[in-house]
């Protein structure tokens, strides 16, 4: 289903005229494909290696204070994860629905689009203060028994869940940046957020004696370092999109257009912390070492899946551009390289998963059973990487045409009603050994299923913009 345009709310309101030339998102109908997508996707990618190697800091650090405490983070992973849902849901949509309203030189209506992504992200933080302060401690005891990392668990959990504006709204703004083509701040939000995470983890955890709480400390202030950046660059530097909200007032139109992209992106995002809150139950009673070793392989994975979100940070508002500009060649050739550069990302990631997994974990401290184990993991689970190519990249291409209910339909198929059934009967049938292999089938097949649909429904959509142009000229 097409997202639909809105005209403004207040038409009487008085806007300068923007001279197009002026505009840094024109770069996405004038400059080359290859150069465009190098241009906008490697900041992104940059910046999301920095933030993947911040995140296995946080580990490696805690993993040489108390393997107590990777359980305890480990356990509190999916929850991380809602956090990041919930604001890129949100920055997603408006990253989406701005490009489209630039590339239809409706640029007002990108300024109220900005504005309202802004208003859902400050609702959404109040959520998470609430949530962290009620659910930390009975989430973390439903996964262990063991005092120590159930307090562990709660001080970081808490934490990072009470805090999480800085996330949020650096989110948010980063997105709103990215969809008239500004890769650069978002690229050094993130640098300067994981800098600051990776100097004070080792001083707060070790130095400063808080441990897990130390961890959990460093992260957010992070955030909200990259946060102030970002608003800065807003405050001091004039930017295709007007964040002014001295007459702003929720715009359910607006709101409608951010949600449509939004939630299933938020929903896809949000699933992954489910399933592997699912994954941590069925896994648990498989081997005492099962849940660290999944939480270690997702901190290791995001060196190769973080790259390809950038990626697709970067095509997402190229596509979407070009799908409003009514540019089919230019949006078919953006697409094509952007699969094309992720599944060489996932097929490199695949080699070092395979040849360096016992190297892997011992990063982790990890010997004896738990190396081994850990290992056969990650050397298992890899084998999905290039099928994963595929259904990252199908899904941004879903997004940019406003299907997000298909990207929705991908991810329940992939992280639920195909991975989660599998896992439960791998996991009575085979044990520890044959629960890993339910990543590869899954996302096998919804590659299968899902690549030659895609590729119908560019066609289509571009076929029904060519005749609502000719009976537009009739």
């Amino acid at each position: 289903m097409d997202t639909p345009d809105y005209k403004q709310e207040n038409p009487k309101e008085e806007t300068a005229p923007i001279v197009e030339e002026n505009l840094r998102s024109v770069k996405m109908r004038t400059m080359p494909v290859g150069k465009l997508l190098f241009a906008m996707s490697m900041p992104a990618i940059l910046s999301m290696l920095v933030q993947a190697l911040y995140n296995v800091v946080d580990s490696i650090f805690i993993s040489y204070y108390s393997q107590k405490g990777i359980d305890a983070l480990s356990i509190a992973f999916p929850m991380q994860t809602l956090i990041i849902a919930f604001a890129v849901g949100i920055g997603v949509g408006a990253n989406a629905q701005i490009a489209k309203k630039l590339g239809e030189r409706k640029n007002e209506e990108a300024s109220c689009t900005a504005r309202n992504a802004l208003f859902l992200t400050f609702c959404t933080v109040v959520l998470f203060i609430v949530l962290g302060l009620t659910v930390s401690r009975p989430f973390i005891a439903a996964y262990s028994a063991d005092a120590e990392t159930v307090e562990m668990g709660v001080a970081y959990l808490t934490i990072v869940m009470s805090v999480s504006f800085g996330a949020f709204i650096e989110i948010t703004l980063s997105k709103i940046l990215q969809a008239t083509g500004n890769m650069i701040v978002p690229m050094i939000s993130q640098l300067l957020g994981a800098i600051i995470n990776i100097i004070l983890d080792p001083i707060l955890i070790f130095v400063c004696h808080m441990g897990v709480t130390g961890a959990a400390v460093a992260t957010v202030i992070g955030q909200i370092v990259s946060m102030c950046f970002v608003i800065l660059i807003f405050v001091f530097k004039k930017q295709d999109v007007s964040l002014d909200f001295r007459r702003f007032k929720p715009q359910w139109q607006y709101i409608r257009g951010i949600l449509i992209i939004g939630i299933p992106t938020m929903v896809m995002n949000a699933v992954s912390a489910f399933t592997t809150m699912l994954m941590n139950a069925i896994v648990k009673p498989l081997s005492e070492y099962a849940i660290r070793i999944l939480g270690i392989y997702f901190k290791l994975q995001s060196f190769v899946f973080m790259p390809v979100f950038g990626l697709t940070q970067g095509a997402l508002p190229i596509l979407s551009y070009n799908y409003g500009s009514r540019d089919p060649k230019r949006y078919k050739r953006a697409s094509g390289l952007t699969v094309a550069v992720a599944l060489g990302i996932m097929l490199l990631g695949l080699l070092l998963f395979q040849a360096g997994a016992p190297l892997l974990m011992k990063i982790f401290n990890a010997d004896g059973d738990y190396l081994t184990q850990g290992a056969y993991a990650l050397r298992i689970i890899s084998i999905a990487f290039p099928f994963a190519a595929f259904g990252i990249t199908v899904t941004t291409i879903f997004q940019s045409l406003g299907c997000g209910i298909t990207s929705l339909i991908m991810s329940l198929l992939r992280q639920v009603a195909l991975l989660l059934p599998l896992a439960f009967v791998l996991a009575i049938t085979t044990g520890l050994a044959g629960v890993w292999f339910c990543y590869p089938i899954s996302e096998f097949v919804v590659f299968a299923i899902f690549t030659p649909l895609m590729l119908g429904t560019v066609k289509k959509r571009f076929a029904v913009q060519t005749v609502r142009e000719e009976n537009h000229a009739a």
